[in-house]
């Protein structure tokens, strides 16, 4: 087996398992989230089947067709999704039907004309990716290049001014799964321009992959916030680590019933809930309503946490001092 079929086989793999694993995601979630899978799906498959052997010349163009086809719907549905999620509105509808048009007439034109799709070169007896392009497959370069830069730039948009924190966080968990499928497809469509004879293909089966894995995985809120855990500075890793602080004291316990270091369940309790409700209000950015809307308890309630959390933290400061000093 030619080296260059691993990646594509191993994404494949990964892909069958993801259907498996996170069906229901995809089934009840956004149809564009299935339209992604399956064009990322179609074009590992035909990738396949093109690289390693020699076809007749009607087959290759049959395979040449459906993968720039399935290249075009993946970039519509990035496209779609990055709308979506960066809840962009204006002119949103007459957007979409407008790529809805490119779109078809992007297909249309890729079926029936040769100057749109880049050939297979054969070399030592296999389809390899390097390419000959048509003459007007610069279309095809410009469609992918600039569909991808204005869903990162939606994606952006979204995470830096969208109302909903739950949507802030999509975006910016989409904007870094995609990162380096985009890097690498706008570095592959520049350097054919200049000339080079270089596909995505092989390149982008395992980075579509990881990329649809998390994507897939953070449609469901609770998975995108153990998600969220993961990035470096993030607020949820900073509730993780103090959480996990405070649990790994509260676990500490001291097998002498006389020693002076008991736990303190009160203390204990209180230190938790206070960390939980500093989250909890900066999630909101300081809406207090919609904090204790959240925690289920009154704002007067919320009020006296949020002074005692205030007061403890003080106290413990006071004390860390008193220690350095002496």
């Amino acid at each position: 087996m030619d080296w260059f079929l691993i990646p594509s086989i191993t994404a494949i793999i990964f892909k069958i398992v993801i259907f498996l694993r996170y069906q229901s995601s995809l089934r009840s979630e956004t149809f564009n989230l299935c339209v992604l899978f399956l064009a990322v799906f179609l074009l590992n498959v035909v990738e396949l089947i093109a690289l390693g052997q020699s076809h007749s010349d009607a087959t290759t163009l049959v395979l040449l067709i459906a993968y720039h086809c399935s290249a075009i719907f993946i970039v519509h549905a990035f496209l779609n999704i990055a709308l979506d999620y960066s809840n962009f509105i204006w002119n949103a509808q007459k957007i979409k039907l407008a790529l809805n048009f490119v779109l078809a007439a992007l297909t249309v034109a890729l079926v029936f004309s040769r100057n749109l799709i880049a050939d297979w070169t054969i070399l030592a007896g296999s389809y390899i990716p390097t390419k000959e392009a048509g003459s007007l497959y610069w279309l095809f370069q410009f469609y992918t290049l600039g569909g991808i830069a204005f869903a990162v730039g939606l994606l952006i948009y979204g995470m830096n001014t969208h109302e909903s924190n739950l949507q802030r966080r999509q975006c910016m968990v989409f904007l870094l799964a995609s990162a380096t499928p985009v890097l690498i497809t706008a570095m592959i469509i520049i350097l054919q321009a200049v000339g080079l004879p270089l596909s995505a293909g092989i390149f982008m089966s395992l980075a579509s992959t990881v990329m649809l894995v998390v994507i897939v995985y953070a449609e469901e809120k609770s998975r995108l916030f153990k998600l969220m855990t993961l990035l470096p500075y993030s607020n949820e890793r900073k509730l993780h680590n103090q959480l996990l602080e405070q649990i790994t004291e509260c676990v500490s316990v001291n097998d002498d019933p006389d020693s002076r270091n008991q736990l303190n369940l009160k203390d204990m309790m209180k230190a938790l809930e206070g960390t939980v409700v500093e989250h909890v209000l900066h999630y909101y950015q300081g809406n207090q309503k919609m904090t204790a809307s959240a925690l289920g308890v009154s704002e007067a309630t919320l009020s006296r946490r949020v002074r005692g959390a205030s007061q403890r933290k003080t106290s413990d400061t006071d004390q860390d001092s008193i220690r350095i000093t002496q």
